[in-house]
């Protein structure tokens, strides 16, 4: 099916994808392949785990890998990071719940909902307008506790599940802007997050229970794992055609290595064959087609 693509499609392809892609970053990338666990990923040790991850993949043994055998390997970790992220999210809703529920007497009241929405805006309102705007300035980046108390990086796997978020102006203006003029009133917001509330209010009583907080909560995220994996399985299937440069349906370690060898010299920045957190991050770039190559390495 994907064998007749242009390559203007799979350019197309690749850069709409990246946004359902796996994230790569030099902390994912120590995570998979850091087989002794000691947070420093020479260059042997990387090419050491990626031919182990190749001949895993190679079901039939014959030392190359077929379209198939590529697709059912990554479909087969799309599937695990999404099922952890899923119940990773969950837990934190049950978190947020309890946040919400300022008086802690087990239920969530409009007004509630209102006072964290308050906050919110607020945040995202930088200049006091009362409107939220494309274009406006990004809040500051919230910090957590661990940040606070020590700025020295640490290991983390990027989640491959991605909720939409109002955390930044465009996904703010994307969840509540109603009327289609790129800017969100706070009328607009409170009257988004009121009908969100009355469709979570299973029992029409006026108030949110854990339950329905978290059910409510878990449709969203059953819809948008579905999407990604989708989204994820497509890439896949346009990646193999990226990386298979002979085009004869066969992948060989060393057209497999591409991708790797990209990814990992990206990140050792500093070029001593060595990826570690020490290591400054790169430049930013624009997306490209040689960042979809990229893409499954540090997963």
């Amino acid at each position: 099916m994907f064998k007749t693509v242009s390559l203007a499609v799979v350019s197309a392809l690749c850069i709409s994808a990246s946004a359902v892609a796996a994230p790569h970053s030099a902390s994912g990338i120590i995570l998979t392949y850091d087989l002794n666990k000691d947070e420093s990923l020479p260059l042997e040790e990387f090419v050491d785990a990626r031919r182990a991850r190749f001949n895993a993949s190679d079901s039939n043994k014959d030392g190359v890998l077929d379209e198939s055998e590529y697709v059912y390997e990554w479909e087969g970790k799309v599937e695990k990071r999404l099922a952890e992220d899923r119940k990773a999210s969950v837990k934190q809703t049950h978190i947020r719940f309890h946040a919400v529920d300022s008086n802690d007497d087990e239920f969530i009241t409009i007004d509630e909902v209102n006072a964290v929405g308050e906050r919110s805006f607020s945040r995202m309102d930088s200049d006091n307008d009362g409107i939220v705007a494309l274009g406006d300035p990004e809040p500051a980046p919230r910090r957590s506790a661990s940040q606070e108390k020590d700025d020295k990086p640490e290991l983390v796997q990027r989640p491959m599940l991605r909720m939409p978020t109002s955390h930044n102006i465009e996904g703010f203006v994307t969840l509540y802007d109603q009327n289609g003029d790129e800017k969100v009133t706070k009328e607009e917001f409170h009257a988004v997050r009121k009908a969100q509330f009355q469709r979570t209010d299973e029992n029409s009583d006026d108030k949110l229970t854990e339950q329905e907080y978290v059910l409510e909560f878990e449709d969203r995220l059953d819809a948008q794992i579905e999407k990604t994996h989708e989204g994820q399985i497509k890439q896949t299937y346009v990646r193999f055609e990226v990386l298979d440069t002979d085009e004869n349906g066969k992948m060989t370690f060393s057209e497999y290595m591409v991708s790797g060898f990209n990814a990992f010299h990206r990140y050792d920045t500093n070029g001593d064959g060595y990826l570690t957190l020490a290591d400054p991050a790169p430049a930013p770039r624009q997306q490209e087609q040689s960042d979809t190559t990229t893409a499954q390495v540090s997963e």
